[in-house]
């Protein structure tokens, strides 16, 4: 029996159409997709048609190994498996993880990039990016880190929080549910009113006001 290799794909933020040639390639090819609750089941219904598709809703520790371990037995018995990440698998995402674990397993697995929502929400809502650009992710905030912009991602629980630890000079664009049809965007300071209900997933990029102030 021919051991198969795994791929860790990238889905995008949810539009279907934020998705890599490669991505669609190694879909097509699939017998068994796993996703996540973050995943539009539209994408694996356009370019995996004929995959089985197991669902892991959104799991982490012990329950998303249980999903990393089965597939390993399904790569070993010659069948094409995918993990299907939301976003960038390699940011945040468990691509290296997952890969690393099959790999010290004796099977071979790639991590394809895809489009991340930290770089689809720059680039709809034109937010220049220059100078010293941090990537955070719940619960791991440091929020005296000293940047030119700070973006953290699965921030939703403390949006609140986030808001009061602003400084004078920074402002908040909180993107909620990006490429969904509800998506929501808002800019908001220290002296707004914190108690705002933000809708999962939310990318919470925090800027200085008045743009970046470095050089070339």
């Amino acid at each position: 029996m021919i051991i198969m290799p795994i791929y860790v794909v990238g889905a995008g933020p949810w539009d279907p159409e934020l998705i890599t040639l490669k991505a669609i390639k190694i879909l097509r090819n699939a017998d068994i997709v796993y996703y996540g609750s973050l995943v539009n089941e539209e994408i694996i219904k356009m370019y995996a048609p004929r995959a089985q598709k197991i669902y892991m809703g959104h799991v982490r520790g012990e329950d998303h190994n249980k999903f990393v371990k089965q597939a390993l037995e399904l790569a070993r018995e010659g069948l094409n498996v995918v993990f299907l990440k939301n976003g960038d698998p390699a940011i945040f995402g468990r691509g290296i993880e997952i890969c690393k674990e099959a790999i010290s397993n004796g099977i071979p697995c790639e991590v394809v990039p895809g489009v991340s929502s930290f770089t689809a929400a720059v680039a709809k809502y034109l937010i220049d990016l220059k100078g010293v650009v941090v990537l955070m992710a719940y619960p791991n905030i440091d929020y005296n880190i000293s940047a030119d912009t700070k973006v953290i991602f699965m921030g939703t629980k403390i949006i609140n929080e986030l808001i009061t630890k602003l400084r004078n000079d920074e402002e908040a664009v909180i993107v909620s549910r990006l490429t969904y049809p509800d998506e929501e965007v808002v800019t908001l300071s220290k002296d707004h009113d914190p108690n705002i209900d933000v809708k999962p997933p939310a990318l919470v990029i925090i800027r200085r006001r008045g743009g970046y102030e470095g050089g070339e």
